[in-house]
């Protein structure tokens, strides 16, 4: 008996998809058309440059192209996801070259050439040598990371990530605990006995409210103290930490979702509004 070769897979077409794209873009074309033609008394001032229409136009078509992933992978949606990363890396780049890379670097090693080409309001500092040699640090360092470009020195370049880990890491802790731990710390210290200043009479929210702190932070605290063992009291304690942290995980995941609907109800009024005009 022969042997049976198996089928080749079958690649995904996308012809449908493209036709329904073509076809919704020429629909719209057609819509705006008649919605101009039927106003000619427009105000002048109101109409749209072509650069401008052409703008709204690319917008809408990237937005579509993202929402197009809601039907499956396909080849626009990969085309705008690849159009929004190289623009938001080269935002960035060219954002950290004239935010960082230019005053703080070029501009101590060169001020002559950076006021006359990069920053005419550019005014030199009073101490150029001292400007001179702060600005040779991060120059060194810059050029002992690029040596990770090469094969036989990239072990030079863990200086310079030695050099920035430690720095992030304590700014971060500094920061941490003046936000977190040293404010937490100051708001459970209020106190819990609150008088209102104009009536002379008992704050009962702000009471309630130093109450409720107190004891959720007295309690998540148990939870997270594991060396005694979670019974009697102390488990009590712990299973109430229990609540105000899944209260809290909520809150914070309703503030992203939210967040996220708010994205998304800009990006439909932007459609039906900018692109469509029908709002």
């Amino acid at each position: 008996m022969n042997p049976t070769t198996p089928h080749a897979p079958k690649r995904p077409t996308y012809r449908l998809l493209w036709i329904s794209i073509a076809v919704l873009f020429a629909s719209v074309f057609a819509f705006r058309t008649a919605i101009a033609a039927q106003d000619p008394a427009a105000d002048p001032a109101s109409i749209r440059s072509s650069w401008e229409v052409l703008g709204v136009w690319v917008a809408a078509f990237l937005t579509l192209g993202i929402f197009s992933f809601l039907y499956k992978d396909n080849p626009l949606y990969k085309v705008c996801e690849s159009l929004f990363v190289g623009t938001s890396a080269a935002y960035y780049m060219v954002n950290a070259f004239w935010t960082s890379l230019v005053p703080k670097l070029i501009a101590p090693l060169a001020p002559g050439f950076t006021k006359a080409y990069l920053l005419p309001d550019f005014i030199p500092s009073g101490e150029p040598w001292a400007a001179l040699a702060l600005a040779l640090v991060p120059l060194a360092l810059g050029v002992l990371l690029l040596c990770r470009l090469l094969p036989k020195a990239g072990w030079i370049s863990v200086w310079t990530l030695a050099f920035i880990i430690g720095t992030t890491a304590g700014m971060r802790l500094t920061a941490s605990i003046e936000s977190d731990i040293m404010a937490q710390a100051a708001a459970a210290s209020q106190p819990l006995y609150a008088v209102d200043p104009q009536t002379h009479s008992i704050d009962w929210a702000t009471m309630l409210a130093g109450v409720v702190g107190v004891v959720g932070v007295l309690s998540v605290l148990t939870y997270f103290f594991f060396s005694v063992e979670h019974k009697g009291a102390v488990g009590a304690t712990a299973r109430l930490g229990i609540w105000f942290l899944m209260i809290t995980f909520g809150a914070s995941f309703g503030l992203t979702v939210m967040g996220r609907i708010t994205l998304l109800s800009q990006r439909f009024e932007f459609l039906f509004k900018d692109w469509l005009g029908i709002l």
